[in-house]
């Protein structure tokens, strides 16, 4: 008969359950099963670089925790996984890591195959490390957003967009980061803290003997000639055309339509009004440039002002700003404050922190750049999306406050171009006699208009000279359609299976990006939602309660992790937070996931040493309750395992894994390794009175397998292990019957259900009551200096629950107690009894040692 090794060798033994998953293809999505779909809309990371760590894990592992549960709850799971190998981050990283400053020095095409390769090694490194830490993905689904099936249907999407006029090509200030050298949305941004000074900067009035106002008690604010504007960007001066004023500042009004003169460039501007102005702020003057942030461009577009674009797109100035030509922003800035000063221009300096815009991948303050770009029509449409986010069940329900309070803040359409080289190219040629928008046929996609060309002359003019679209796809573009990448969108009958998915997986800082421009390209390509849940995961922290980063390079790759403790122990630690949370890194947490491991394996090999002698069809008989009897401890821990059961599985429904690992591990820990095993442990070695033994051996067989079940999702490696132990046991009744009484794997075993006939509450109350004696006694012995197994005289038991008599051979063996009785009257301390007390208003206890 099977019985555990000697000592469990985490490391290797996980490696063997995860090459045993593979080989037997226990994960795998079964197409033609009838059982019902679970589908999963999986994150898919940048290959940008190999390195996953605590706060990877435990995201991937939280979304993992409920996949392994619903497969277990009878479904037929759809789990794939993918890279988003396409775009910047990929772009930069190769840039990184060959070194190269200028892609003018190296061709588009040797580019992309530097891409690629770097591409297909990073996506090998993270599969690795994925397999490590267990994860359940069916790797037969594996997706690559620069694939040609992911192109195909990212162009597909363009071409539907198109078609149905949500789609514009316009030339517009667009958000710029000079660093990259590209056009970005909305969501590529973020907000970073800057010291910087405001600069109280004196514009002159072109007729000095006009009527000034007074700008306030600050005398150096008071000059009959100038109005004096504060910014923190001097720097575009050049780029002014014109000042503002808000036409109910009393200060002001006699000012506006009059002509400003443009200190250090001497050129005229005109001073007009509008309600935004803050009269509060600064002077109450405001400077509009071409263009310093969405007010600028706002006001440049209402009123038609000039346009003095003063940057290129590597963001130093050109000949608009005369002598500071060539010079880079933050160096501009500088030069020009120097020179306002030695001209007496600079009226005074306040230090202040702002909040700035810059672009999330490098971190460099972004401009606005005038460029042509194809743009997502989403503003028109903010209330029906709104709409679709109502519908979604939100797992935590917190979340969708980040999801509306994104959309209550666009400011612009979705910019879906990049000027850059590895992407989805756009399907679009143009045609170089009228400018005719040209687009492929569908089923010629994917193509790439620098290297295809249109099968078809101009339909407008007949040319047959066309202009490729250079520029490639925003990357959100294609991961925004990872469900109907996933679901087959070009094959309708395999689409119809598995879209709508069941559920998305990710982290609440893309809910701005991968979660909302999925609602928006499902709800304009097929008017429903992409899934029916989402489940948002928070942040992994390290030990001071920063976000762990790259970029901090605050933590420990979680290979290293993996080594010293396993992948289970990890998986435990990531169990730790609600979901939505944030949840710090500490070691210790990890150690103390170690310590349960050994003590399940530990547990149930002390198990499996009773459960040897049983005759392997006797398991089945277990499990349905018969030929034995079972005794009072017996249906103590059973019943308590029915009300686990129930409560593990509804907060696994709810997507409360943390909650799940607390109740199965107090019941595992403290019911039945703890208690119910000591109070068993003497029938268990009583071969005289087979009617005890079997109950005891029947009740070890039923609370192992469903600790087992309900420690699985969260501690996939040790459960598998035990679970092989317990399937050797049942191998004999394979060959007496024509099929086996426990699965392949407990992975694709059936969850634990709650067996209504075991649910006995007066007998939980019972044994509850019995294992509070079992405490005091022990804490007794501790206290006195006596050993565990040290024999006691007597427990005398004062309560009204005359039942609890069935219980004292067990209490008896458990507690080493020559005689157990019940008594009333006074049980404090006294001479003849040292130890006494009250456990409860209906019980007492007296120790006679």
């Amino acid at each position: 008969m099977s019985s555990l090794s000697k000592k469990y060798n985490i490391l290797e033994q996980e490696q063997k359950w995860q090459n045993f998953w593979d080989q037997n293809n226990i994960y795998k999505f079964n197409s033609s099963s009838k059982k019902p779909i679970f589908s999963v809309d999986t994150p898919p990371p940048y290959a940008s670089a190999a390195h996953l760590h605590v706060g990877h894990a435990m995201s991937y592992t939280q979304a993992e925790f409920i996949i392994r549960f619903k497969r277990m709850q009878g479904f037929n799971v759809f789990y794939p996984m993918g890279f988003d190998d396409n775009g910047l981050p990929t772009e930069r990283y190769v840039e990184q890591k060959y070194k190269i400053a200028d892609k003018s020095k190296i061709s588009r095409e040797e580019f992309i195959q530097l891409c690629l390769k770097e591409t297909k090694e990073v996506a090998k490194t993270y599969t690795s490390l994925w397999k490590s830490l267990g994860l359940s993905i069916d790797w037969s689904l594996l997706y690559s957003t620069i694939s040609e099936s992911s192109r195909r249907i990212s162009q597909k999407s363009f071409l539907d967009l198109y078609k149905k006029g949500l789609l514009e090509h316009r030339e517009e200030p667009t958000i710029w980061c000079p660093h990259d050298q590209t056009a970005l949305a909305q969501a590529d941004l973020e907000d970073a803290e800057e010291k910087s000074t405001l600069n109280y900067i004196s514009f002159e009035l072109k007729h000095s003997n006009t009527e000034t106002p007074e700008h306030s008690d600050d005398p150096t604010l008071r000059r009959s000639d100038a109005l004096i504007i504060a910014t923190s960007r001097p720097e575009l001066l050049p780029a002014c055309v014109a000042l503002y004023v808000n036409p109910d500042d009393v200060r002001y009004k006699n000012l506006i339509n009059k002509t400003a003169i443009v200190p250090l460039f001497n050129y005229e501007i005109k001073i007009k009004s509008d309600p935004t102005v803050d009269p509060k702020f600064g002077t109450g003057l405001m400077m509009v440039c071409t263009w310093g942030d969405s007010e600028d461009v706002a006001k440049w577009k209402k009123d038609k002002l000039d346009t003095r674009l003063i940057f290129d797109k590597s963001g130093h100035l050109n000949e608009w700003a005369k002598t500071y030509q060539g010079l880079d922003i933050k160096t501009a800035r500088t030069k020009i404050l120097e020179d306002l000063q030695k001209q007496n221009l600079l009226v005074k300096q306040e230090d202040i922190t702002h909040v700035l815009n810059v672009h999330e991948r490098c971190k460099t303050p972004v401009e606005f750049y005038l460029t042509k770009q194809w743009f997502i029509k989403i503003l028109d449409n903010l209330e029906d999306f709104k709409k679709q986010g109502n519908k979604i069940n939100w797992f935590p329900l917190f979340m969708k406050k980040k999801y509306d309070t994104w959309l209550d803040g666009l400011k612009w359409d979705w910019n879906i171009s990049r000027e850059r080289y590895y992407g989805v190219p756009f399907p679009v040629w143009y045609c170089k006699k009228c400018h005719e928008i040209i687009l492929p046929d569908e089923k010629d996609l994917p193509i790439d208009p620098l290297q295809d060309q249109p099968k078809h002359p101009c339909p407008k003019c007949q040319s047959e000279e066309f202009v490729p679209e250079k520029d490639v796809m925003d990357t959100w573009m294609t991961s925004s359609l990872t469900p109907q990448i996933n679901s087959h969108w070009q094959e309708q009958d395999e689409n119809k299976k598995l879209y709508p998915m069941s559920l998305r997986i990710q982290a609440f800082e893309i809910i701005r990006t991968w979660l909302f421009y999925t609602v928006v390209k499902s709800w304009y390509h097929e008017k429903k939602l992409p899934w029916q849940d989402v489940m948002i995961s928070g942040h992994g922290l390290d030990e001071q309660g920063r976000k762990i980063s790259k970029s901090l390079g605050n933590y420990e790759p979680v290979a290293n992790i993996i080594k010293r403790y396993g992948s289970d122990a990890l998986r435990y630690w990531s169990a730790g937070s609600n979901l939505g949370n944030n949840l710090r890194y500490k070691e210790e947490e990890v150690k103390d996931g170690k310590k349960l491991i050994t003590k399940l394996f530990n547990a149930s090999k002390f198990s499996l040493m009773f459960l040897q002698s049983v005759n392997p069809s006797d398991f089945k008989n277990f499990m349905n309750f018969k030929n034995f009897q079972l005794q009072p401890l017996d249906q103590w821990i059973l019943s308590k395992l029915q009300t686990t059961i129930k409560n593990v599985t509804e907060h696994f429904n709810t997507y409360e894994y943390s909650k799940a690992k607390k109740e199965v591990y107090n019941f595992f820990w403290k019911n039945f390794a703890d208690n119910y095993i000591e109070l068993a442990k003497s029938r268990l070695y009583n071969d005289e009175n087979k009617v005890a033994k079997t109950s005891a051996q029947a009740t070890l067989y039923i609370c192992l397998i469903n600790i087992l079940k309900m420690f699985a999702p969260i501690l996939p490696h040790i459960t598998e292990e035990i679970w092989q132990a317990l399937r050797e046991l049942n191998n004999e009744t394979k060959k007496q019957e024509n099929s086996p009484t426990i699965e392949q794997s407990i992975h694709i075993s059936a969850w634990p259900k709650v067996d209504k006939k075991l649910v006995n509450e007066k007998q939980e109350k019972l044994g509850d009551q019995i294992v509070e004696i079992l405490a005091e006694v022990r804490k007794t012995k501790s206290n006195t200096n006596l050993a565990m197994n040290k024999e006691i005289k007597e427990i005398i038991i004062d309560s009204k629950e005359k039942d609890l008599e069935k219980f004292f051979p067990d209490l008896a063996n458990a507690t080493h107690a020559e005689q157990i009785s019940f008594g009333t009257g006074d049980l404090h301390p006294t001479s003849d009894h040292p130890k006494g007390g009250k456990i409860s208003e209906n019980l007492k206890i007296k120790i006679v040692l």
